[in-house]
C-alpha cells in the first residue's frame, strides 16, 4: 500500500505540471532583439619625457652637505583613461664609491683619509638616510593648460629617503586626464651634518611610476583627502593622522560614494562635496556628517551630480558652506577642511 501511494502522488504532481506547462504556453508575448552590443577593454599607457617603454636613469655627481640635486620629469597619460599615477624609489645600493686611501683601521680601503678616520671600525653606507627630500606635482588637461598642483613633501619637513621609501610604499602622485600629463619635480638635499664618513660614497635605486586605472577591485574608484597647509610651500600636506578616504564608482545613473576618515574638528558638522566651478571651488554638496570627539566621521550615499571630468572633493566645516563654499575666514579656515590630493572623474550613464 505504501507503494501504491507513492505512485499516486507522483502521477498527481505530474498532472499538475503538466498544466502549468499547458498555461504557459498560451500566454501572450512579444519578443525584441538588440544585436551588435559590444563590450570594448581601455587602454592604460603613460610614458616619461615622451619614452615608453622609460629606459632613462639619472646621475647626480660630486654632491656635498649641503648641497641640492634635481630630478624632474614629464608623464604623460596616452590610454584612453584617466590614471592615477604613484611612485616607488626601491633597492638602495650603497657603495664606498673609488676607494684609494688604505684605511687600516677597516681593513680595507676608504675614499680619503678624512673617512677613514671619521669611519672608525665600522663602515657607515647608508647615504639615503642622509638624503632629505622633496616632492611637488602639477597636472595639466593638455600641454598649458594647468588644472592641479600638489605639494607633497616640503624641504621643511626634512624627511629622508629613508623615512619615505624606506617602507616600501609608494607615493600617490594623483590623477592625470586623458591626453594630458604631470609635471614631478624632486629634489633630493644632503644634509649639512653628514660627516666625513660619507665622503666619496655612492647612492643608487630604482624610481617606479605605476599607472593605474580609477577603479580598484572592489568595483570602486578612491581618492584621499587630507588636511592641508598654504603659503609656503603652497598647499602642502600635512604628515599626519588626520584624513579620510573617498570611495566612489566611477560609472552609473548617480554618483555613489562612501566616505570615511579622521577630520580636523570633533563634534562638528560637516559637508561632503565635489564638483570644479570656474573659481576652481568644488560646488555640489553630496552628503553631510558629524564628527565624533575624536574627529571621526563616516558619510555614505548616492547623489545626482551628472558627471564630473576632473573634479575636486572636500570635506568642508559646516559654516564655511551656503549652496556654495564661504571663503569668509581664510586663510584660517583652510587648516579645518580635508582637501583632495587628485582629482576625480564620473560619468553619467
Amino acid at each position: 500500500m505504501n507503494k501504491k501511494r507513492i505512485l499516486l502522488s507522483l502521477s498527481i504532481i505530474v498532472a499538475v505540471g503538466a498544466i502549468v506547462v499547458g498555461a504557459t504556453i498560451s500566454q501572450f508575448s512579444d519578443v525584441e532583439k538588440s544585436t551588435g552590443n559590444t563590450f570594448t577593454a581601455g587602454t592604460i599607457d603613460i610614458a616619461i619625457d615622451g619614452d615608453n617603454p622609460w629606459t632613462d636613469h639619472y646621475d647626480i655627481p660630486d654632491l656635498k652637505p649641503g648641497e641640492t640635486g634635481y630630478i624632474n620629469f614629464n608623464i604623460q597619460n596616452f590610454g584612453e583613461n584617466p590614471v592615477n599615477v604613484s611612485k616607488l624609489l626601491s633597492n638602495f645600493q650603497n657603495t664606498g664609491g673609488v676607494q684609494d686611501y688604505d684605511c687600516s683601521s677597516l681593513g680595507g680601503k676608504t675614499s680619503s683619509e678624512p673617512e677613514c678616520v671619521a669611519e672608525g671600525t665600522t663602515r657607515k653606507d647608508d647615504v639615503q638616510s642622509k638624503i632629505e627630500y622633496d616632492l611637488y606635482v602639477e597636472v595639466y588637461k593638455n600641454a598649458d593648460d594647468k588644472i592641479w598642483w600638489q605639494e607633497i613633501f616640503n624641504p621643511d619637513e626634512k624627511k629622508t629617503l629613508t623615512q619615505v621609501y624606506g617602507g616600501g610604499t609608494p607615493v600617490a602622485l594623483g590623477m592625470i586626464p586623458v591626453g594630458g600629463h604631470m609635471l614631478v619635480k624632486q629634489s633630493y638635499h644632503f644634509v649639512y651634518n653628514a660627516g666625513n664618513e660619507y665622503q666619496g660614497d655612492t647612492l643608487s635605486f630604482d624610481m617606479t611610476i605605476n599607472g593605474e586605472q580609477l577603479t580598484g577591485a572592489d568595483g570602486y574608484a578612491s581618492v584621499v583627502l587630507e588636511n592641508k597647509r598654504i603659503g609656503e610651500p603652497d598647499w602642502d600636506i600635512v604628515q599626519d593622522d588626520i584624513f579620510g578616504t573617498l570611495k566612489y564608482k566611477t560609472q552609473g545613473p548617480e554618483f555613489v560614494y562612501a566616505f570615511t576618515g579622521k577630520a580636523p574638528l570633533a563634534s562638528h558638522n560637516y559637508v561632503l562635496a565635489v564638483g570644479y566651478n570656474s573659481s576652481t571651488d568644488v560646488d555640489t554638496q553630496i552628503g553631510t556628517g558629524t564628527t565624533d570627539v575624536s574627529g571621526n566621521i563616516t558619510i555614505n550615499g548616492s547623489f545626482d551630480t551628472h558627471s564630473l571630468t576632473n573634479a575636486k572633493a572636500w570635506l568642508v566645516p559646516e559654516e564655511n558652506w551656503s549652496s556654495g563654499m564661504n571663503w569668509s575666514g581664510f586663510p584660517g579656515i583652510v587648516p579645518k577642511f580635508l582637501w583632495e590630493t587628485g582629482l576625480i572623474t564620473y560619468v553619467e550613464n
